[in-house]
């Protein structure tokens, strides 16, 4: 194939796993994100390794970027601006999308939750467990995070409409509201909150806002334009999720994973082309049930017109339509059967009575003429003139030679000229008896082709029903044509004899014919005129011919593209799951393997392979519960935390309820790797997953959701990663059995970094709140290593002198415990327990950026 130019420029570019996202810029709250030219770029590098046609290619792009696009191309051969643009931008990438923490949630009246109940948390990555009893209120903070984020709840989906009628709460039940506040890198903070007005029943009849720092709020149900992204990357599970996940079938689950790959553009391509593609199909099979229709009643009508159509329509290789057009236009009509019979039987007449009587006269004319001619010329002088002429025949043919008749005279050119000039003076002579001769020889063939034979078309009838009257006529004209005279006025005499008889007969036979005929037309012409219009149509649709056969291929490669482009974007993912899950298995012998996407339409599926003590099977059916509860979290963590997201937060309700001991530690351990990059927010019922935070030394803040009387709900900090290392460092010094050195050289780095963690939580949750990105507080941290200039970041938010601060004794004494120490070990005369209540208040100062 000619390779396009807008091809040959793109390939060597292209990426196949670049697929990159960018935010919209439909207005300052929008976070959604859509697919770039990447997409676009990846198809074109691959329609340029592809034979396709040029056109069936620019078809697959037009698709690819819009409905308007599809249609300007196929009606306007009007070219994609995809293709404009990928010109232009030289596949570059696009940036990566917003990321978003989440601040703080604010609920009342909602659920088991009565009075309004702060959650504080920390925006920016790291691990919060928030640990409740069951009925603590600890769900209806995870439900009510998520109906303000996707306007439902799966816990809700297939409940009972009572699930959705019974959500105020019974002892608070208004006001009813629910606020949330986002920190995102790179823009001011927003705040999205829903409402319901007092005594509304309908959980859904609630009015949504969101509004940045300093604007106005936006209204609707998607203030954020989180919706899309939240389909794609869903970073909120529960249990009920969670479990559903892999319960509820193999189409479901591949939905869940394909929607993350970034690849829906494809999807969106191909169903333009299928919608396409059947409204361009749809009058062919409208088309062909008429062809159909048109055979069936054809074959019941008893004419050969009739038998000629349903062979045209049901020709092998597709229906002559040309043909059809002239059998039923009459163009081409049928020359054999009935009908054309028919046809002819109606035309059949007998010559006209006054020819007839004509040609008598005239053949009485003139052999009354040759009479009267021939009394002047005796025969005997006809018949010498007649000699002489033949020997002039004989010599112009032959030359001089003797005579034939006498053999003593010679014919040479005198002779000739002399015989010459002889028949020219008889000639003038004779004129009157040459003409008089002539006409009767015409009279005579009059005559002849009057009394010819009948026709053929009377020698059967065309229907059984008009035998009787076509023998009549048959033996009426026999019998006119019969017993001819040799006589020439004898045959004109006999002329008229039968005659009227023939016409009387011939008419009836005409007129019945006719009958005959008008009944035929009258069944054949509804359906000619239907096999007309059909005709007609069939032609219009066959000149798009080319078009669907270019839909055709083009929904035919993006059906086989799309899977390929699935499984190369699902390597990744897979990667990540099987590294999730060779954390959460343990003590499980199920080793997970390939996951691919298989089938299209209603028969998709994900593929999961694993082997079970080296066996190969699949690993859905050897897996148990708990088992499958892990594998599921393993497949959704890197949908929900891929980069493309907007999403830098994970939520998990209740995640460990079907997993054994073992399988806990390991989610504790991939939640913690998850939280360097992601805010990770785990809700539990369960005390294995604080004990294994605890038992596993893994930074998080922790959380304890407790609820009163009349559904007052209390969130209480248990610690943090600061108060973990100071609790620690309180432990070393009540050590007894710890050496005093050990003791005095250990504590300086449990200080430290008790310090520098409240100082790094401190610093990143002010700057993201301001809308920095991550990336950058990261760098300005790693830049400034000196724990003076952490805390100075923390409080004054730049690198300056601590001086004035360090003013209160016990803010220097600590700082100094946290340092210098550091490397010399406590000084004798510093009171261990004195440095760790020093520096557990200078943490404090730090934490809350106090000056």
């Amino acid at each position: 194939m000619v390779v396009p130019e807008w091809m040959g420029v793109l390939a060597p570019s292209a990426s196949p796993t670049s697929f990159a996202v960018r935010p919209s810029d439909v207005g300052p709250l929008t976070y959604g994100a859509r697919v770039t030219t990447d997409l676009t770029l990846w198809v074109a590098d691959r329609l340029d390794a592809s034979d396709l046609d040029d056109e069936v290619g620019l078809v697959v792009l037009a698709a690819l970027e819009s409905d308007t696009a599809l249609d300007a191309y196929l009606e306007e051969a009007t070219e994609p601006e995809s293709v404009k643009e990928l010109l232009t931008s030289g596949g570059a990438s696009a940036p990566a999308p917003v990321g978003a923490y989440l601040s703080s949630l604010r609920v009342q009246g909602f659920r088991g939750i009565g009075a309004e109940v702060i959650v504080p948390l920390t925006a920016a990555p790291g691990l919060t467990v928030i640990a409740g009893r069951n009925g603590s209120g600890k769900s209806s903070l995870a439900e009510a995070l998520e109906l303000l984020l996707t306007g439902g709840t799966y816990r809700w989906k297939n409940k009972p409409a009572m699930w959705r009628e019974q959500w105020r709460n019974l002892h608070t039940p208004d006001p009813a509201s629910v606020v949330l506040e986002v920190a995102s890198e790179g823009r001011e903070p927003v705040t999205l909150c829903t409402t319901w007005e007092d005594g509304v029943d309908d959980v859904d009849a609630r009015t949504t806002w969101a509004q940045t720092k300093g604007s106005k709020r936006v209204a609707g149900d998607d203030p954020l334009g989180w919706h899309a992204a939240l389909e794609t990357y869903r970073p909120i599970l529960s249990y009920d999720e969670l479990g559903g996940l892999l319960e509820s079938g193999p189409s479901q689950l591949y939905d869940a994973l394909a929607t993350v790959l970034g690849v829906e553009q494809l999807a969106d391509a191909l169903k333009r082309l299928q919608v396409r593609l059947k409204t361009a199909k749809a009058p062919g099979t409208d088309l062909d049930r008429r062809r159909k229709d048109l055979v069936v009643r054809a074959k019941n009508v008893a004419d050969e017109r009739a038998d000629r159509l349903v062979g045209l329509l049901a020709k092998r290789g597709g229906p002559d339509v040309e043909a059809v057009t002239g059998l039923v236009t009459g163009i081409e009509p049928v020359a054999d059967g009935p009908v054309a019979a028919l046809q002819t039987l109606t035309h059949l007449r007998p010559p006209d009575e006054a020819i007839v009587l004509r040609a008598a006269a005239t053949l009485r004319s003139a052999v009354e003429a040759l009479a009267s001619a021939g009394e002047t010329v005796s025969q005997r002088t006809r018949d010498r003139l007649d000699v002489r002429r033949r020997a002039l025949t004989v010599h112009e043919a032959h030359g001089d030679m003797s005579c034939p008749v006498c053999d003593t005279g010679n014919l040479d050119d005198t002779w000739a000229a002399t015989a010459r000039g002889h028949l020219a003076r008889a000639d003038e002579e004779h004129a009157d008896l040459l003409r008089a001769t002539a006409d009767l020889r015409a009279a005579r063939d009059v005559v002849r082709r009057l009394l010819a034979p009948r026709p053929r078309a009377l020698d059967g009838a065309p229907l059984d029903r008009l035998d009787d009257v076509v023998a009549a006529t048959r033996t009426a004209w026999d019998a006119w044509v019969s017993d001819v005279p040799a006589g020439d006025l004898d045959l004109a005499d006999r002329l008229t004899t039968g005659l009227t008889d023939l016409e009387a007969v011939t008419e009836i036979l005409r007129a019945e014919a006719t009958t005959a005929l008008r009944e035929l037309d009258d069944a054949w012409s509804p359906l000619a005129a239907q096999a007309a219009a059909w005709s007609v149509d069939f032609a219009g649709w066959r000149t798009g011919a080319d078009a669907r056969a270019r839909l055709t291929a083009a929904e035919s490669w993006l059906k086989a593209t799309d899977t390929v482009a699935k499984n190369e974007r699902i390597k990744p993912i897979a990667a990540e799951a099987r590294a999730a899950w060779a954390k959460l298995r343990q003590e499980s012998n199920v080793e997970l393997g390939e996951l691919t996407l298989e089938g299209t339409a209603t028969r998709r599926r994900v593929e999961i392979r694993a082997s079970v003590d080296g066996h190969d099977t699949g690993a859905l059916p050897v897996m148990s519960q708990g088992e499958l509860h892990a594998l599921a979290l393993a497949l959704f963590l890197p949908r929900a935390t891929t980069s493309a997201s907007p999403f830098r937060f994970v939520v998990l309700d209740d995640p460990v309820q079907a997993m054994d001991p073992a399988k806990v530690e390991g989610l504790v351990e991939l939640l913690a790797d998850l939280a360097r990059t992601h805010q990770v927010i785990v809700l539990s019922h369960d005390d294995r997953l604080p004990a294994a935070v605890r038992r596993l030394q893994v930074s998080a803040h922790v959380l304890e959701v407790s609820r009163g009387t009349d559904s007052t709900v209390q969130v209480a900090t248990l610690g943090d990663p600061a108060a973990r290392y100071l609790d620690d460092a309180y432990g070393l010094v009540r050590d007894s059995g710890l050496p005093d050195d050990t003791m005095r050289r250990t504590l300086p780095g449990l200080l430290r970094l008790a310090v520098e963690s409240a100082a790094r939580d401190r610093l990143v949750a002010t700057r993201l709140a301001r809308g920095e990105k991550l990336v950058e507080i990261e760098d300005l941290w790693s830049r400034h290593r000196k724990t003076g200039e952490r805390v100075s970041l923390a409080i004054y938010d730049e690198v300056r002198s601590l001086d004035g601060w360090l003013r209160a004794p016990y803010r220097k004494q600590a700082l100094g415990c946290a340092t210098s120490a550091l490397h010399q070990g406590l000084r004798p005369q510093t009171d261990p327990t004195d440095a760790v209540y020093d520096t557990r208040r200078m943490v404090a100062d730090v934490r809350y950026g106090t000056k």
